[in-house]
């Protein structure tokens, strides 16, 4: 549903642009969002403000940002969304490894928690066998 009402949205956009511009994008994409846009939607763009000031839907944002950067963008601002979105992918993996290195961290943190215990648990083990063996030798004894 959501996905339809994007392209609803953008097929409200699309129709407000000069023919000149329309044609840089292909006819199989339009005939797509067409198809795919629910007749009776009305959109809540308004076209007399600037996008970046309206709330738009994340698949709204999306379909444009793939139009805009594939079709209808110069040389200059294709480049600058390469650039752009080579960063954020960049980050992206820096942010991979850093979760990688947090897990193993964590992981380590785990493992000596857990010899901690197990010593504990030994230190335990030997009080309650010292007892059971004094026990043992008062038995004994009597």
């Amino acid at each position: 549903m959501e996905f339809s009402e994007a392209c609803s949205d953008v097929w409200y956009i699309l129709e407000s642009l000069k023919p000149s511009e329309l044609c840089k994008i292909p006819k199989k994409l339009l005939e797509t969002i067409h198809i795919l846009k629910i007749d009776d939607y009305t959109s809540k763009i308004d076209l007399n403000y600037p996008l970046e000031n309206q709330e738009l839907s994340e698949a709204t944002i999306g379909l444009l940002s793939f139009i805009y950067n594939n079709y209808l963008g110069t040389i200059e601002e294709k480049e600058e969304y390469e650039r752009t979105y080579k960063e954020c992918l960049k980050s992206i993996n820096n942010t991979e490894e850093y979760k990688i290195q947090f897990k193993k961290i964590d992981e380590q943190i785990e493992q000596e928690s857990n010899k901690k215990d197990l010593i504990q648990y030994k230190g335990k083990d030997n009080i309650f066998f010292r007892i059971i063996n004094k026990i043992k030798k008062i038995l004994r004894l009597v």
